[in-house]
């Protein structure tokens, strides 16, 4: 009773006193973890890495729930029962209005991504066993880099192998191998899902790369700046101007004359100025500074690019 009251407060709270709140009630809570507004974490074991996001209005009622680092978890999604719940690193739960039923163990291993609307049983029981009536129970598995969109439902036992696809609306009741594009009520195997991927060539990527920097370009608040396309950087110019530059194993640009600097690229060398954004392809890292790198941030990921 004394874990809910805290938990209910805590739920209102800013993350400056709700993150030590969850810990004094034994939740192990890692670094720059933010929770949103009335969202209810219920556990009698609950592990939350570093970097974890999960937006308002959840509720989390378990018995033991872990999340991996940098995963985010969006508003309005439901998990409940009286087994437990495992989130592996840089898993999404893109939402609004997922629900997991945790009859069983549900675990999404890690980079999965779930859309809106899902839904996962782990039991299917309601008339009579005894007049004959079927009754199934069993956990279910979400191997690595699945991408299931939104209004899926997953029912008891079925488990998905590592970077497979699910169409929207499909209803998966069988377990799939690795690599599956997944299809229907109920849903069959439709092909492997790496046909759905681009051989990426070095020239490919360098496309691509241009692609995603002059897309910025569409971004709202660069409606009134003058941009100057070159290739592989743009120059930005209102009262000040900004360089965004591809990077590929070149000497990093004189930033000296640039009042903002973001680097996108491969093998970037840390650069220690306070002007200068930098998202690194290879090593998935970055380093954010200034309002226009948190904008393009953002941008980057609607391509679905990530970086820690």
């Amino acid at each position: 009773m004394i874990k809910k009251i805290i938990v209910t407060i805590a739920s209102v709270m800013p993350n400056i006193l709700k993150i030590p709140l969850y810990r004094m009630i034994g939740y192990k809570i890692g670094k720059n973890v933010k929770v949103g507004f009335m969202t209810i974490i219920l556990g009698n074991d609950v592990t939350i890495e570093d970097k974890v996001k999960i937006g308002a209005l959840n509720f989390f009622k378990m018995n033991k729930l872990s999340i991996g680092a940098n995963s985010r978890i969006r508003s309005l999604n439901m998990m409940i029962g009286p087994k437990d719940l495992k989130l592996g690193k840089r898993v999404q739960i893109v939402g609004p209005f997922t629900f997991m039923n945790l009859a069983e163990n549900i675990e999404l291993d890690d980079r999965c991504g779930i859309g809106s609307h899902s839904v996962f049983y782990t039991h299917g029981v309601y008339l009579p066993y005894t007049e004959g009536h079927p009754r199934k129970f069993g956990g279910i598995y979400l191997g690595k880099r699945v991408w299931s969109p939104a209004h899926v439902v997953f029912l008891p036992g079925v488990s998905i192998g590592n970077d497979s696809i699910i169409v929207v609306g499909s209803v998966i009741n069988k377990s799939f191998p690795e690599d599956s594009l997944i299809s229907g009520i109920p849903a069959k195997m439709i092909s492997k899902a790496n046909r759905l991927k681009t051989v990426m060539t070095r020239k490919e990527l360098h496309k691509r790369m241009k692609e995603i920097i002059y897309n910025f370009m569409r971004d709202p608040y660069l409606q009134n700046f003058k941009i100057e396309k070159r290739d592989y950087e743009l120059i930005i110019k209102n009262k000040k101007q900004y360089l965004i530059k591809l990077q590929f194993y070149e000497k990093i640009p004189n930033v000296k004359k640039y009042d903002e600097v973001i680097i996108f690229g491969e093998n970037i060398p840390k650069i220690n100025d306070k002007k200068v954004s930098s998202f690194d392809l290879k090593r998935r890292k970055k380093i954010l500074r200034g309002k226009l790198g948190k904008r393009f941030s953002k941008h980057l990921k609607t391509y679905g690019e990530y970086f820690d």
